[in-house]
């Protein structure tokens, strides 16, 4: 399970997208109403990612965070 760890500067609906490195989705978590701070969410792959790198995005209205994420194993 990886921790998916983010801050946003104000409240709304978020969504959470995890991607491959070459962009294609994985994985779409909808977290719902979060106020503004920080936040952790946890994720569980589907498939067997242990060791990779990918990236997530999280989606507040028309605000994009995009990082990377260390997937442990």
């Amino acid at each position: 399970m990886s921790r998916i760890k983010f801050k946003i500067d104000k409240p709304g609906s978020v969504k959470l997208i995890i991607l491959n490195l070459i962009g294609m989705k994985l994985d779409e978590l909808r977290a719902g109403y979060m106020r503004e701070g920080e936040h952790i969410l946890a994720w569980k792959s589907k498939f067997n990612l242990s060791g990779s790198v990918l990236n997530y995005r999280v989606e507040l209205d028309e605000k994009i965070i995009e990082e990377s994420l260390f997937v442990a194993r």
